[in-house]
Order: C-alpha cells, then sequence, then structure tokens
C-alpha cells in the first residue's frame, strides 16, 4: 500500500481539481458564533447548561469508551457504569454540576496559589516581584469565586463568549475566503 503526498496528476504550485467544501467551516462557524453569543447574551444560563452538558456528554463517553475497552480486558464494567451514571446525573441536574466545577476550579486555584506562594516565600534572595503578585492573584481568585461562584461563572462565560465568537468569525471569514478561491 502507498501514500501519496501529491495527488496523481498534481504539480506543486497547481490547484488540485476538488475544491475543499466550503460549506462544513461556514456551518461550524455560524453554530460557533451563535454559542459564543448566547455566552455574551445570557451568561450564567448558557455556560452552565453548555458546561453541563458537555461534563455530562464526556462522562457518558468516557463510560461507554471505558465499557466497550473493558470488554477486551475483563475489568472497568463498574467504573464504565459509573461514568454514564455520572454523565447522566451531570445533564439531569446542570445546576449542580457547574456549582461544583466552579466550587473545585475555585479550590485548585487556592491550593495553586497558596503551594506558589509558600515556594516564593522560601525562595526569598532571588525573588522577582511576579512570584509574589501571581499566587497572590490566583488566591484572590480563588476565595473570590468561592464566595460569589455565579459572578465567577458569569465572568468565565463572558470571556468564553467572546472567545468563541471570535473563533467562530475566523471560521466564517475563511470559509468565504475558500469560497471565493483565495484560501
Amino acid at each position: 500500500m502507498s501514500w501519496e503526498l501529491i495527488p496523481e496528476g498534481s504539480q506543486p504550485g497547481r490547484r488540485p481539481s476538488r475544491n475543499f467544501p466550503w460549506g462544513v467551516p461556514l456551518a461550524v462557524g455560524i453554530v460557533t458564533v451563535l454559542i459564543g453569543l448566547s455566552l455574551l447574551i445570557w451568561p450564567f444560563f448558557a455556560a452552565s447548561r453548555i458546561l453541563a452538558f458537555l461534563i455530562g456528554a464526556a462522562l457518558i463517553g468516557n463510560g461507554i469508551a471505558t465499557l466497550v475497552g473493558s470488554r477486551a480486558r475483563g475489568f472497568g464494567t463498574p467504573a464504565a457504569i459509573l461514568f454514564i451514571v455520572l454523565g447522566v446525573v451531570a445533564l439531569a441536574f446542570p445546576e449542580l454540576t457547574v456549582s461544583m466545577l466552579v466550587g473545585f476550579v475555585a479550590a485548585m486555584m487556592l491550593f495553586v496559589g497558596t503551594v506558589w506562594l509558600a515556594i516564593a516565600i522560601r525562595m526569598r534572595q532571588s525573588l522577582h516581584w511576579a512570584f509574589i503578585a501571581i499566587p497572590a492573584v490566583l488566591v484572590a481568585l480563588g476565595v473570590a469565586a468561592l464566595i460569589w461562584p455565579s459572578l465567577a461563572l458569569v465572568l468565565a462565560a463572558f470571556a468564553a463568549g467572546l472567545v468563541t465568537t471570535l473563533i467562530g468569525g475566523s471560521l466564517i471569514w475563511a470559509a468565504v475566503a475558500l469560497r471565493r478561491g483565495s484560501a
């Protein structure tokens, strides 16, 4: 079996006879922009639903993959069932899922910031201001996320919405460029 890097009849610098399906990046771009705009317009509602859906789908997908993989190895069925059940629970209770996720992220920010700060304090002789400022900001953000989890989720959703909208816009721009033949 041989693999060709350049299709038969093609020469470097010439366009292949088939065009890339520009409709695919256009459709993905439109959906991505819509998700981004929904995060910008309704940050808490959209973020909780989208995050819960992503977490639930990932858990169910991992459960199914573990179940399929465990048949060959003879173990893992209880873990697979647990993943699937947790995925269904995440989909059924999105607010609980998101609040647990925000709490986990806040706790991790506190932990990482505190450990980083402790290490920076122990290295006093070669200390740069950034080694104190960055972990201090992490600790402050972790505390703020624990005190105001809804605000933390809204800010994260707004930032994600902005980035997602820009990514979707760039996909739409690339699809239009492909359609015109300039890409």
